[in-house]
Formats: structure tokens, sequence, C-alpha cells
């Protein structure tokens, strides 16, 4: 699967070690990719909260995804959150061309550069988030 791991997790590649709740990313729009997640989703038991309905197949989250919007799938280890489509998120191709190479928890991906991080948690600009840049600017010092 082809992602870009940014917010709360992504702090930690970037020297802010915080407590997340999700791990959000952005994923490569492409239906291959889409099929990809959702075997992932299904596989730690994933589910997507869509009106009334609990989506858990993985055609159904697949469809989901490819939607464009964000998409926050619960599972057994958490919650991970799709975030494209969301103000302020650059496209993955974007992120991906200038992300890094990270370690987290034992396994090489790909996080977003420290200046779209910023610039995310600028825009979104939530209380955590702008004490997220405070720290960011404090690692970077």
């Amino acid at each position: 699967m082809r992602f870009v791991v940014v917010g709360g997790l992504a702090l930690g590649a970037w020297g802010v070690v915080r407590g997340t709740k999700d791990v959000d990313i952005v994923v490569a729009p492409d239906a291959e990719n889409f099929k990809r997640l959702a075997a992932v989703a299904e596989a730690i038991h994933g589910h997507v909260h869509a009106g009334e309905a609990f989506l858990s197949s993985q055609l159904s989250i697949a469809r989901q995804v490819a939607g464009g919007d964000q998409v926050a799938i619960e599972t057994d280890l958490g919650r991970l959150d799709i975030v494209q489509g969301l103000d302020g998120i650059p496209p993955y191709d974007e992120l991906h061309a200038r992300s890094t190479k990270a370690e987290i928890l034992g396994v090489e991906v790909a996080v977003c550069s420290i200046e779209d991080l910023k610039a995310m948690k600028r825009a979104a600009g939530r209380t955590r988030d702008l004490a997220d840049l405070e720290d960011l600017d404090a690692a970077s010092e």
C-alpha cells in the first residue's frame, strides 16, 4: 500500500513525541491502492461508520476511500484516518514527492516533510495543532 504518514504520528519523525489517538495517512489515489488499503483494513477487523451503516467488506471500504473525502476506519489496532480531501491537505503526489523515509514502530514508511506538516497544522488551526507547531519549532532549534 502506498501512503504518507501525516498528523500526530508524523511529529515523532521530526523530534516531537506526544500521544495520539489515531494514525493519519494520505493514500495514493488509485483503485489498486484502495483495494490494498481495504484488504489491510479487513484483516484487522476494520469498519467505517457511514450514516446508519457499518461498512466492513473490502469492496465497501475501498469504495468509501475512493470517494476522496476523509474516512475514519475503526480497527482492532485503533483508528486509521484517511485524510485526503480535508482543507490544507496536499494531494498524495505532492506529499510523497517531498516526504522522507522514517522508521515508525520498526517499519520504514514515508512521512510528510516538516514544511508540509507545519502547513497542515497551521491550516487546521486547532489548539492542539498550534501547540504542535510550537513543539516543532522547539525541536528544530
